[in-house]
């Protein structure tokens, strides 16, 4: 395990929630980590929401890869591919929902005044607060249980959530530039939303490190590391949480230059 190189260049650029699932996987079925026999399985329908939340309102639709063995199953049985036609239409389901419900919030904002439409976009800042919360109450949960084959069901949960949001403030920014034509506000809504991007990638990649070391730490782990790599871990741990306040900071000062565009457009 590189660990030392892994740690630096997750620091640096963060990593997409997919990747730091496709390590966890990998790992879960080489048995490098301390993963319990009976793994949960993940609902269909968050399947189909997959896992990188592209903040410009792309979401790609991929399945969650989790291939960890099943207690009582036969490897065939384990691995045995879904029937592909009826994924095709769970997956084009999801999209037609999805397609369905963004134009029904767009016909939402477009109806709103400026001022309430970025209240919207204060009132989905908060409900992010809140799922961030709830992200990092399951991975202390997970932490302390160590069971990180609970991890791909957390994120798609939270990537659902996270989903809705951004499909919202999105609609807003579109508002803006097409209905609206005010190109100002919608350059600001999209550093808002790169920003929360990028503490999204930080986010992954800092509890990819702390799942690390955990397991390096933990008694019953079959992997144990040097001290010199322990850390090394801890180091990264550290350094992204500073990367993460950094983000938070840049977040809320695009909130409040569009609060003061609020302010002016009710005065």
């Amino acid at each position: 395990m590189k660990t030392n190189t892994s740690s630096s260049s997750t620091s640096r650029k963060g990593i997409h929630i997919e990747d730091a699932l496709s390590i966890l996987s990998d790992r879960a079925k080489g048995g490098g980590d301390n993963i319990s026999s009976g793994s949960n399985s993940i609902p269909d329908e968050l399947k189909a929401m997959g896992q990188q939340l592209d903040i410009t309102g792309q979401m790609d639709f991929a399945k969650i890869n989790c291939s960890c063995s099943l207690k009582g199953e036969t490897r065939e049985s384990a691995t045995e591919a879904p029937d592909n036609n009826l994924e095709d239409d769970r997956h084009k389901a999801m999209k037609e929902a999805r397609i369905k419900r963004t134009a029904e919030i767009q016909g939402k904002i477009d109806s709103m005044t400026i001022s309430e439409a970025l209240g919207t976009i204060f009132q989905a800042q908060q409900e992010r607060v809140a799922t961030y919360k709830t992200f990092e109450k399951g991975l202390t949960t997970i932490l302390k249980s160590g069971n990180m084959t609970n991890y791909p069901v957390l994120c798609a949960k939270i990537t659902a959530s996270f989903s809705v949001l951004s499909d919202t403030i999105n609609a807003v920014k579109s508002s803006m530039i097409n209905h609206r034509k005010r190109n100002d506000i919608g350059q600001i809504i999209t550093q808002l939303q790169r920003h929360e991007s990028e503490k999204l990638n930080l986010t992954a990649a800092w509890h990819l490190e702390r799942l690390r070391l955990n397991n390096s730490t933990s008694v019953v782990s079959s992997e144990k590391l040097d001290d010199k790599t322990v850390r090394l871990l801890r180091q990264g741990v550290a350094s992204l949480e500073g990367e993460i306040s950094r983000s938070a900071e840049l977040i809320n000062d695009t909130i409040d230059e569009l609060r003061c565009i609020m302010a002016e457009e009710m005065g």
